[in-house]
């Protein structure tokens, strides 16, 4: 329809089938529904429009083909200097694909910027709990562990946590832990309060058993109240 000549169309189609280039002469019938998911972004991408909207188009796809797509639609954007709005519920692929998040609750605006602002400065207790992983504190809990004054909630992050040796930090004491692929989770009791810390895993000998005592070191400055 748009008058392109036979040797742009087969290369445009290859760009966007990806990895279904293997199957491209298949019917729809013959492809699984998460192909045909990706088909319909394909068809949506190939005619180069000026402005894209893409609702939660990654939804039906495993994680590997989840994270290989989404490299895909931010490398075609840029490419091809297109305007996309994309929605989704999955705050990874919020953080990865933006230049500008808008966080909504109930059908209002919650909070409205950057990847980076969002998740280092959240703007409410919706945005903090949304965005990350955060620890969220009583005024009380938080002034118990750094010994600060704060007058509402309080977020830190998970990743702001560290772990040190027995002549450093606050004494804590494991509670358990879950692997989360590349990064470890610790549930950790400091001074009555349990918090998440995230940590590198590096190698299996370096897990911390539960029960073992560890002393936590709270990086003050990653604290943010939040309403």
């Amino acid at each position: 329809m748009q008058k392109l000549g036979a040797g742009e169309i087969r290369q445009r189609v290859a760009e966007v089938l990806v990895e279904l280039n293997e199957f491209a002469h298949r019917y729809p019938h013959q492809l699984s529904g998460g192909q045909c998911q990706r088909v319909a972004l394909a068809r949506s991408l190939v005619t180069r429009p000026r402005l894209l909207l893409l609702d939660e188009p990654l939804s039906a796809l495993d994680a590997r083909i989840r994270r290989h797509l989404r490299e895909q639609i931010r490398r075609i954007q840029r490419e091809l200097n297109l305007t996309a709005i994309f929605v989704t519920h999955d705050q990874e692929e919020a953080l990865t694909l933006s230049d500008r998040i808008v966080l909504m609750n109930n059908g209002e605006i919650v909070q409205d910027g950057d990847a980076v602002s969002l998740y280092t400065q959240p703007a409410n207790l919706f945005a903090a709990s949304f965005i990350g992983s955060y620890n969220l504190l009583s005024a009380a809990q938080a002034q118990q562990l750094t010994g600060e004054h704060f007058t509402g909630q309080v977020a830190h992050r998970p990743e702001s946590i560290t772990l040190g040796t027995p002549e450093q930090g606050i004494a804590g004491k494991i509670l358990n832990h879950s692997l989360l692929g590349k990064v470890v989770r610790y549930r950790i009791v400091v001074n009555g309060v349990e918090l998440a810390v995230d940590v590198l895993n590096r190698a299996p000998g370096d897990l911390l058993r539960a029960g073992s005592t560890i002393e936590v070191h709270i990086t003050t400055d990653a604290l943010r109240e939040v309403a």
